[in-house]
């Protein structure tokens, strides 16, 4: 299971790589992929208040139809033109629900929510983090240290390609 580290890089990877030449704001660009990568999380508040009951993580907020309209909403929200802002910032929310369906340990994800209540997984063990902090040995917060120095070893280079492609684009539009 990735943790917010890994969620909110791979956000702000694709949001700036594909983020509008007409735009050139680097660092919003960067915000605003990082939140919508992180967003779907935000269902554990669901859980936590327990209106709707217990069992909402990745139920709605990891699916499809939620990263393509909170992908809308804050093109809108940020005036970017549409379909490009909105390519941007789906993308960034898409890679939530992508990368816990590939890692995630739990009963799965609900993909293709509102068509379908089936949760999907391919739950990749190695890489996850339970797997991680079973064998640590370093307790929980050093567990969670670790995982997250890894997601950024991992992430922190893609960031970084995703800044040049934007610069580049960036470029061509001066």
């Amino acid at each position: 299971m990735p943790l917010p580290v890994a969620h909110a890089l791979a956000g702000a990877c694709l949001a700036t790589a594909a983020w509008p030449a007409e735009k050139p704001r680097l660092l919003q660009a960067l915000a605003v992929g990082a939140v919508l990568g992180a967003l779907p999380d935000a269902d554990y508040l669901l859980n936590w208040v327990g209106i709707f009951g217990k069992g909402w993580h990745h139920g709605f907020t990891h699916s499809l139809v939620f990263a393509l309209a909170v992908g809308a909403v804050a093109a809108v929200a940020v005036r970017l033109r549409f379909r490009r802002g909105w390519l941007a910032c789906s993308l960034a929310a898409l890679t939530h629900p992508v990368m816990d369906y590939l890692l995630t340990e739990s009963r799965g994800v609900a993909l293709f929510w509102p068509f379908s209540d089936a949760r999907l997984k391919l739950a990749f063990e190695p890489l996850s983090w339970y797997q991680m902090d079973h064998f640590s040995g370093l307790g929980r917060l050093g567990s969670l240290a670790a995982q997250s120095g890894l997601e950024l070893l991992l992430l922190v280079p893609l960031v970084g390609a995703a800044v040049a492609i934007y610069r580049r684009r960036a470029a061509r539009r001066d």
